[in-house]
């Protein structure tokens, strides 16, 4: 943990200066006091965009959360032709000297936030003030949720789940802060509560790539469903005022030409930023493409061929050897370009159909249950009819949809995490469009396996030797 906050010293804000009169009343490029910033609502309004910038780390949007969930899972088949990226992952073989070192990203986001909060009474009381407020609070909430899921145990994936070892709470701004996890049940309380305070402050629209009331009343939507709060989840995800990408608006989400149904995204610039989060999967090259990663040959045939979906997540391409694979197309980069920079979406009102719908059916409310899947399924399938479905079918039909709607955006293996399952991969199937190729070595991830909560990397341990490891490494 030490190692994480040496770092947060150094970044207070990103801002710009304007040149002084005298050399000797300049401060260093890369730091200020706060008691020279915070000082009026554009201070404000450029720390608040330091807080999304930290969203963009590469472990964190910028790249690793939006596809470890995925190549973990049964989702997607390592090429082996590729650079073999992320691989002690996908075969489990992760361990503290080889982990995801996500911490960092994070906390920087909290830091900032925290330093937000902490300077807001400089702030005349109004709609300003209550919205920078909420902002913040928004942000470090996120970021905790996100290191949780990633760390700890999800509080319905087992008896025992919300005692175990959660993720600290930081709201003070002491860089070398020494905090020992607490239980899990803590650290969502705290998600919780911030995110509740926030929807009361935060506005309903703050323009593209930033939080509003409804990206936060969709996260609270996730974060009950979770904690296994399900009415409250389901309130939480009938305040959000947002509709379903239709079937004509769906493909163009995936190329930024269009935000429907984006409730909270992290905004870059192709030129200037050029994150290439699509790069997880594949690069391409003169029309080929090199894989790293391809939609697996199971969860390929699950799309139905009246489902937007399939086209606009894989397509059918071939290498410079003209082998050809399921290339996931869902990042692949803004229109006309092919360089995976596009903007890391967050959450979607999809997702929060999908939450609803999974809460109704853990509480035997069908009806209301159906009605909320059908939402997403008429948006996704060309003439759609209902199944009608009913009890665990209708379970297995949300699980089906939250599989085939968020693929590829960090869902995956924490659904399977939180519903208490397993993974099981296809023994035979290999990385080629037609099943053929080279099946994966590692084919079974039982339930309740300590692998699916990370480890701690070893450099933060080694920093903080009392912070607790967790079981099994």
């Amino acid at each position: 943990m030490k190692n994480i906050f040496k770092t947060l010293i150094f970044v207070i804000a990103l801002v710009a200066f304007n040149a002084c009169d005298s050399e000797l009343e300049q401060l260093p490029n890369d730091s200020l006091s706060p008691d020279s910033f915070y000082t009026n609502v554009s201070d404000f309004e450029t720390a608040t965009r330091g807080v999304y910038s930290a969203f963009l780390g590469g472990t964190y949007y910028g790249g690793s959360l939006l596809s470890r969930p995925d190549i973990m899972t049964d989702n997607v088949i390592l090429a082996p032709s590729g650079r073999r990226s992320n691989q002690n992952f996908y075969e489990w073989r992760h361990a503290p000297n080889l982990a995801w070192g996500m911490l960092t990203s994070p906390y920087i986001a909290t830091n900032r936030a925290n330093l937000i909060l902490d300077n807001l009474d400089n702030l005349s009381a109004g709609p300003e003030k209550n919205n920078f407020e909420g902002e913040a609070r928004a942000a470090r909430a996120l970021a905790l949720f996100d290191m949780c899921k990633v760390y700890s145990q999800i509080p319905t994936q087992s008896s025992g789940a919300s005692a175990s070892l959660g993720i600290p709470v930081i709201v003070e701004l002491d860089p070398n802060i020494r905090k020992l996890r607490p239980a899990v049940s803590e650290s969502y309380d705290f998600i919780i509560s911030e995110l509740e305070a926030a929807k009361g402050l935060i506005n309903a629209d703050n323009g593209s790539g930033r939080l509003n009331r409804n990206a936060v009343n969709g996260l609270l939507s996730r974060a009950y469903l979770y904690n296994g709060q399900y009415s409250e989840a389901i309130s939480a995800a009938n305040a959000v005022a947002a509709s379903i990408a239709s079937i004509s608006q769906f493909p163009g989400i995936w190329t930024d030409s269009n935000n429907s149904g984006v409730l909270f995204k992290v905004d870059q610039d192709r030129v200037l930023d050029g994150i290439g989060i699509g790069i997880e999967w594949s690069q391409s090259v003169g029309g080929d493409i090199i894989p790293e990663y391809v939609m697996s040959f199971e969860l390929s045939n699950l799309y139905q061929s009246n489902d937007v979906r399939k086209n606009a997540y894989s397509q059918v391409l071939p290498d410079q050897e003209g082998n050809l694979y399921n290339a996931i197309t869902k990042m692949f980069g803004e229109t006309g370009q092919n360089n995976g920079a596009v903007d890391a979406k967050v959450i979607r009102a999809a997702e929060v159909y999908l939450n609803k719908a999974e809460a109704h059916a853990m509480l035997n409310q069908d009806a209301q249950a159906l009605a909320a899947l059908d939402m997403v399924r008429m948006n996704r399938y060309t003439g759609f009819t209902s199944g009608g479905e009913t009890g665990a079918a209708l379970l297995d039909a949300i699980k089906l949809e939250r599989r085939l709607e968020l693929f590829a955006e960090g869902h995956r293996l924490f659904d399977v995490k939180r519903w208490g399952e397993g993974i099981v991969r296809s023994a035979t199937d290999g990385e080629f469009s037609d099943g053929t190729g080279t099946p994966p070595a590692f084919t079974t991830l039982p339930a309740g396996s300590h692998l699916f909560e990370l480890p701690i990397p070893q450099a933060e341990i080694n920093v903080f030797p009392e912070f607790q490891q967790n079981p099994g490494y």
